[in-house]
């Protein structure tokens, strides 16, 4: 994946899992890398590592909740490598920012804001960089969205709409602007063990998921942004309006897989994979 040598790749939510994953694969591939998040000492943590290696990144510190500071994300990165080929979009908001909860208790408030954080984030990165790539020729937007995307959850039902409402927009930006050499697709991860996660989801959570995995593991952020590099890269270069789910299988089976697994294969699962 050599091609993405020299091009310009924001990373929104770039200075932690799935989004730090990114920022340093595709500076070990030669990209130029604008690493954009609320978390700046994290964020500049990771760019000056990055720096000493000799790679070529800059940092942004981004408030997805402000339409202007999107914006002056890409503006700033244009201004600064003259120009914007790649747009990862890995934002991850908890929920103590983005509140959740079953339909019945749900507060329009936070409805909103959860909404706001998934979906109209997505929408606003896609509106302010499309330009900027329609102005270098082409280029590609990944979007990360969320098994949850696909099935409902019980108590994430503004999350889990936001994350599906990110899969349709995707479809509509990549048929809208597939003439001006654009691609756009999303990566839809299952369980994938971030420190963020470790810390969010209930006791237990990551075990339970092990369970509902054919794979012998759980997917590490660099699983998911191995994806998204696919799909950034001229590999992938016929791909656009697709959501690919990169799980362990755990979306591609029935309810009874489990006990049927067990019974004729045994149960081969390596555990070390649910621990940070």
């Amino acid at each position: 994946m050599n091609d993405l040598r020299g091009k310009v790749v924001v990373v929104m939510g770039g200075a932690s899992g799935i989004g730090e994953s990114c920022v340093n694969k595709l500076s070990d591939l030669g990209a130029k890398v604008m690493i954009a998040d609320i978390n700046e000492g994290v964020g500049i943590e990771l760019k000056n590592r990055i720096k000493s290696k000799g790679g070529e990144v800059e940092f942004f510190k981004l408030d997805i909740f402000y339409e202007d500071q999107i914006k002056g994300l890409f503006d700033f990165t244009a201004m600064t490598y003259s120009r914007v080929d790649v747009l990862i979009n890995s934002v991850g908001v908890p929920r103590t920012v983005a509140p959740d909860s079953e339909i019945k208790d749900m507060l329009v408030e936070d409805w909103n804001k959860t909404l706001w954080a998934h979906a109209t984030s997505a929408m606003l990165a896609c509106k302010y960089v499309l330009q900027h790539m329609i102005d270098a020729g082409g280029g590609a937007i990944v979007n990360i969205s969320s098994a949850a995307s696909r099935f409902a959850t019980v108590d994430l039902a503004a999350y889990s709409a936001s994350k599906a409402a990110v899969n349709q927009l995707s479809k509509e930006v990549a048929v809208t602007y597939g003439r001006n050499n654009i691609r756009c697709n999303v990566v839809v991860p299952g369980a994938v063990l971030t420190e963020r996660g470790r810390k969010t989801l209930e006791n237990g959570a990551f075990e339970l998921f092990a369970t509902e995995t054919p794979l012998p593991r759980i997917s590490s952020p660099s699983d998911i942004a191995n994806v998204a590099i696919f799909l950034a890269s001229d590999m992938s270069a016929m791909v656009t309006g697709q959501a690919i789910d990169v799980d362990g299988g755990m979306m591609s089976k029935l309810p009874y897989w489990l006990p049927k697994m067990r019974s004729s294969r045994g149960d081969f699962f390596d555990k070390t994979t649910c621990q940070l």
